[in-house]
């Protein structure tokens, strides 16, 4: 078994803060980290560590070899990744002396994937192969309805979940991943 994770790779940029900023409003933060990021890379790199085959599919820009280098370091099978010339996706994340957090994040190269592309790396699936994909990259409805048509287990996580995931075609889903504020929704 394989799973074939179409997902998010963002460059997160982290600032500590005493507090939130708000509107009109200029604060210093306490700290600031850069790290790797993204819900589809997160995944990728949890079911490697749990030994089961992962292939990362998705795009970064040219800022974002070390994400790449990253899954393979962990044992993710990334070479099928697109480089694109955008940048890669990122993540402005601010969090607060309570441990809160405020995140903006831009699509980059997440949001410009070669669909047909991706499509092509699934019909090489076998049975008994898992699609997994989250609500952060451009394709994903699509994807989702061709991944079932060739017969892969599909499990989507609709985080950041948004007005198009009630259009997606969920009934093509096996099992779907939910937080609490996503469940209400």
């Amino acid at each position: 078994m394989r799973v074939f994770n179409f997902g998010s790779l963002n460059i997160d940029h982290v600032y500590s803060m005493d507090k939130f900023v708000s509107p009109g409003e200029t604060l210093p933060s306490i700290s600031y980290s850069k790290f790797a990021g993204g819900k589809g890379l997160n995944q990728s790199i949890a079911l490697a560590k749990a030994g089961i085959k992962v292939t990362h599919l998705g795009s970064v820009g040219e800022d974002g070899y070390f994400l790449r280098d990253l899954l393979d370091t962990h044992g993710v099978d990334a070479k099928e990744l697109q480089i694109l010339s955008s940048a890669s996706g990122h993540a402005i994340i601010q969090v607060d002396a309570n441990g809160e957090n405020c995140i903006i994040l831009h699509g980059g190269a997440n949001v410009k994937n070669d669909e047909d592309k991706v499509l092509q790396k699934l019909q090489n699936a076998e049975n008994g192969d898992i699609f997994l994909t989250q609500n952060e990259t451009n394709g994903v409805a699509f994807l989702i309805s061709k991944a079932k048509d060739l017969g892969l287990t599909t499990v989507f996580n609709p985080a950041p979940m948004t007005d198009d995931v009630s259009n997606y075609p969920l009934e093509k889903v096996d099992y779907l991943i939910l937080n609490y504020t996503e469940g209400k929704m």
